[in-house]
Formats: structure tokens, C-alpha cells, sequence
């Protein structure tokens, strides 16, 4: 039984949204509706690449959040992080360290929900 990723119900409501069907979608990207419809079911183990990826939010009028968020998603359904996100992070030991120490400590999502904000704070105040 498969069960669609977070990219796969993004881009089925997106999609939904602009009126398209899955062959109009899938004739953009030269691709076959089975293909889109194995996206949005979680059937697919080859996601978009990211030419498509690109495609893809200029077809669905995406912009700004929801064009990074659908990207970010698209990413994560190959197990993965966007290019510039992963040089960053492989390239400051002090990250990977902080990472890593996160995950083995079981640190709550919210709690970097709480930072995000602060940092954001700080940022706009100083």
C-alpha cells in the first residue's frame, strides 16, 4: 500500500488549484499522466528532477514560499536536500555537530520553531 509524500499532495492540490489535469500537467513536462498520478499517490520512486522541478512551478504558478516550499519537498522526496542547503551544511562542522547532537538527543521540533523566531528577531531589530 503506498501513501502520497508531502510533495505528492502538494503538487496534486497545486495542480488542482490551477485546473489542470494530470495529462495536460504531464504533456508540459513530457512525461505521462501515470507518471503524475504515481507522484501524487507515492507510488514513484523517481521524483522530479530538478529541470522539472522548475518547470514544474512555472506551470503551477508558484511563487515566493510556495514555490521554495514545493521545491524543499521535491527534494526531500528523493531523500535529499536542495544543492545550496546541502553545500551549506556539509561544509560547517559546527552545523553537522549541532545536527547530529539534535537528533541524538531527541530535540522537539518546536524548540526550533522557538530559535527560528528569535534569530528572526534579533535579525529585524539589530
Amino acid at each position: 500500500m503506498f501513501s502520497p509524500t508531502p510533495f505528492g499532495v502538494m503538487l496534486k492540490e497545486t495542480r488542482e488549484s490551477a485546473k489542470l489535469s494530470q495529462f495536460d500537467l504531464a504533456a508540459e513536462l513530457g512525461k505521462t499522466a501515470q507518471y503524475i498520478s504515481n507522484i501524487e499517490k507515492g507510488k514513484n520512486n523517481s521524483p522530479p528532477d530538478d529541470n522539472a522541478i522548475f518547470k514544474l512551478i512555472n506551470i503551477l504558478g508558484l511563487k515566493n514560499d510556495d514555490a521554495e516550499k514545493f521545491r524543499f519537498l521535491a527534494y526531500a522526496d528523493r531523500g535529499m536536500l536542495p544543492p545550496e542547503m546541502f553545500r551549506y551544511v556539509f561544509d560547517s562542522p559546527s552545523l553537522v555537530g549541532l545536527l547530529n547532537y539534535a537528533v541524538s538527543n531527541s530535540v522537539p521540533l518546536d524548540y526550533w520553531d522557538s530559535l527560528l523566531k528569535n534569530i528572526r528577531k534579533v535579525d529585524n531589530h539589530g
